[in-house]
């Protein structure tokens, strides 16, 4: 992508109120303000890339907003947000380098959050004690929030992700049950970390990052965190050659023996940017209608 020259950086001190969304949802700080520097660029129209001290991670950090036209006219009760999580390998601005998934977000209405997320599986590691990516997705939506006057209310925020981010999306949402109204994933790995899977199936576990102990994986395969999705309107996307079919498959099964409704959405292809591509559109659709947002089809 060849990505605009920036004409202005804003260096913005705010006090930022930490936003809690609920009664469970962990403060990325403990107190009722944060003085935060944020370092705002932009990279396209009404695509803003904001870097901040990370007080979690003890590193500068940075996530990509995506406002809609005229957002500050909006009032804040009234902003939707999507929140998507990138796969492995990738990082905050892959939706943006391609050029017709930006203008699909520009073109949403909605606020879209990118958080950079590293390698970090969107986990507390087990293993890895300072490598803690839940804590700090809850210190970029609270950071998010407050620079851009984002409603608490769970009726208007969703997830997304893809790949790793799909994992991600889904196991956040089961952990923050009372923030999100709707969760889509595309390619994500949902019944994962574990082994068994049929052969061309199956992922290797990043040991590193989720440990060695099969017990201590269950407490992150968002298979058996799927009651917590009740109450809120779920996707699930794969392909017909993606390798996370059967795990796709599991977790769809899964939420039918819990009676939990959910769209379910088979694509051509393999677990590969083509079919996020692809996917983006039934996202969007799905979030706008489960955020109450009017949509054209």
């Amino acid at each position: 992508m060849q990505r605009r020259l920036v004409l202005n950086c804003l260096m913005i001190w705010m006090m930022l109120p930490l936003q809690s969304f609920d009664a469970d949802f962990v403060l990325a700080v403990n107190s009722e303000t944060v003085e935060a520097k944020l370092e705002t660029v932009e990279l396209f129209p009404r695509i803003l890339s904001v870097t901040f001290e990370s007080q979690r991670l003890k590193q500068q950090k940075r996530f990509v907003v995506v406002v809609p036209e005229n957002w500050k006219t909006i009032k804040p009760a009234d902003r939707r947000t999507l929140v998507i999580l990138h796969g492995r390998g990738r990082h905050e601005l892959s939706l943006i380098d391609d050029k017709i998934i930006r203008k699909q977000l520009l073109d949403s209405g909605l606020f879209v959050i990118l958080p950079d997320g590293d390698d970090g599986w969107y986990i507390n590691s087990p293993v890895r004690k300072a490598d803690i990516y839940e804590t700090y997705l809850e210190e970029v939506l609270s950071v998010a929030s407050s620079a851009y006057q984002l409603p608490t209310k769970r009726e208007r925020w969703a997830i997304a992700g893809w790949s790793m981010g799909g994992f991600g999306c889904v196991n956040f949402a089961e952990r923050h049950p009372k923030q999100f109204i709707s969760v889509s994933s595309i390619i994500g790995l949902l019944d994962f970390p574990r082994t068994g899977l049929p052969e061309g199936q199956t992922y290797k576990v990043p040991t590193d990052r989720f440990g060695k102990d099969p017990e201590v994986w269950k407490e992150f395969n968002p298979l058996h965190g799927a009651v917590k999705l009740k109450g809120m309107s779920v996707q699930m996307i794969t392909a017909h050659q993606a390798f996370d079919r059967t795990m796709n498959e599991h977790f769809r099964d899964r939420l039918i023996q819990l009676n939990i409704p959910q769209t379910w959405i088979l694509l051509e292809g393999g677990h590969t940017f083509a079919v996020v591509r692809e996917a983006m559109p039934y996202v969007l659709g799905h979030t706008k209608r489960a955020l109450q947002f009017a949509v054209s089809d």
